[in-house]
């Protein structure tokens, strides 16, 4: 470093120990842990976690245990991602005691978020064949934390393990109506496995037709099992049908749009790609993202997927394939490559289409009002409010830079919900319910106040 001109700070010191975690470089982490000690007392939190995962990589769990209790002498208290790496390291090296031991540490600190280390512990328990300590730690998730699709397709996974199948289909049936848990490729194929190893051939088949229209992929084990059974009711294991968006995703689509949805076209305007975008600091985002991810997965470019149990990873941005299908919605929402408002679009406000366009691209007020954001022309957003209008519902629309706010306030917002509720995501009910009081502000452009005359073109419906 020196000799590349550079100095030796705290922060390339830790950059240092960061290349060393990646590598399992002990000699070179222990001298730049040194040089660190140097320079500050109380080195940052980043750089013990990085000297952990170096002990980690060598295969020496008991030395980055050491570094954590050392962590806490230094620093008072460990940080949550310095809980999260040590139990993980704990949990590879299957020492089951100490993991929990820590684990019980961490929940008593009161520091959030406990998912990833419950995950890790699932994995342990599963891994050690203990299923019952599975199962009673898979109870004590759901009662600390959110649940999400990796805790449960562990539990599930444990209880086709065991054979124990009316329970499996009890979980699978959970995460199948939980928008925000949902099935997946690997849940799939383990309900399958469990069917087809113990001979309920029925429910085999229909868990088949499922992943056909999921288009999710069979594994090959499975699938040689599958060949037998379905020509016992003379099927023929088929190929995937040709991509249509269902019912329902049609209505969710056209609500995405007019919250803000883009869509991109070739030069050609024969084949289009609907492009997802969410923000990174909005908590109705980073759970609607999820549920999208999943409800247009067999719509999503390769590059766009994650693996299976990877729900964490989805990124704030995917996108379509580029596709003729999507033309009709280019057509309407993006005829020139700007945002218009489409002319029959009084036909398509169903609730569903309403729910999804407050989710993506709306918010819930200070005071409890709900406001709607929305792109294009005024003539097109006069066409919006006059079908709500025939919903029983008056609005005020304000006009902020670029685009149109629609305000349905008061009463109008308790009317609204009554609406739409059926349709939002369960996750996100408490933080877009009308008439709470909520803190939940736009962030991008500020909250848009009807009361004041700063913006310009209120009008009211």
């Amino acid at each position: 470093m020196r000799g590349a001109g550079f100095k030796e700070s705290k922060d390339v010191l830790v950059s240092i120990l960061r290349g060393c975690s990646k590598e399992g470089d002990v000699v070179e982490a222990e001298s730049t842990w040194t040089k660190l000690l140097s320079l500050c007392n109380r080195p940052p939190s980043q750089a013990f976690v990085y000297r952990m995962e170096v002990y980690a990589r060598v295969g020496e769990p008991m030395k980055s245990l050491e570094i954590f209790r050392l962590m806490q002498e230094l620093l008072g208290s460990p940080t949550v991602g310095a809980f999260h790496k040590v139990i993980e390291v704990l949990c590879s090296a299957e020492e089951m005691e100490l993991a929990e031991s820590v684990m019980k540490e961490f929940i008593n600190s009161g520091m959030k978020p406990l998912m990833p280390a419950y995950i890790d512990l699932l994995n342990l328990y599963y891994s050690l064949s203990l299923h019952n300590k599975l199962e009673t730690t898979f109870s004590r998730c759901l009662e600390n934390c959110d649940p999400n699709r990796s805790m449960f397709n562990i539990y599930l996974k444990s209880l086709v393990q065991i054979g124990n199948l009316e329970k499996a289909e009890e979980i699978f049936n959970q995460m199948y109506c939980n928008e925000a848990v949902g099935i997946n490729t690997r849940s799939c194929n383990m309900i399958l496995r469990g069917y087809l190893s113990s001979g309920d051939n029925l429910k085999a088949e229909k868990i088949y037709d499922l992943m056909c229209k999921k288009k999710y992929d069979i594994e090959p084990p499975l699938m040689e099992k599958l060949d037998f059974v379905l020509s016992l009711s003379r099927k023929a294991v088929t190929e995937p049908t040709s991509l249509k968006l269902s019912k329902d995703q049609r209505e969710i689509l056209v609500g995405l749009l007019l919250g803000g949805l883009q869509i991109a076209s070739d030069e050609s305007r024969k084949n289009h790609a609907i492009q997802f975008h969410f923000k990174e600091d909005s908590a109705t985002h980073n759970v609607l993202k999820r549920y999208l991810h999943y409800e247009y997965h067999e719509w999503l470019a390769s590059f766009c997927k994650v693996a299976d149990g990877a729900d964490d990873d989805i990124p704030c941005q995917f996108t379509t394939i580029s596709h003729s299908y999507f033309g009709f919605y280019a057509d309407q929402f993006w005829p020139s490559g700007r945002p218009v408002v489409p002319k029959l679009i009084n036909r398509w406000l169903s609730p569903r289409t309403l729910a999804f366009w407050y989710m993506y691209g709306g918010y819930r007020t200070s005071s409890g009002d709900i406001l709607l954001r929305l792109k294009g022309s005024q003539e097109g957003v006069d066409k919006v409010v006059k079908a709500l209008k025939t919903k029983s519902l008056d609005c005020r629309v304000k006009k902020k830079g670029k685009v149109f706010w629609i305000g349905l306030l008061g009463s109008n917002s308790t009317w609204f919900w009554k609406l739409v509720e059926p349709f939002i995501l369960d996750d996100l009910k408490n933080i877009l319910r009308a008439g709470d009081q909520s803190t939940n502000g736009m962030g991008e452009t500020g909250e848009v106040n009807f009361d004041s005359g700063s913006d310009s073109d209120i009008y009211q419906n």
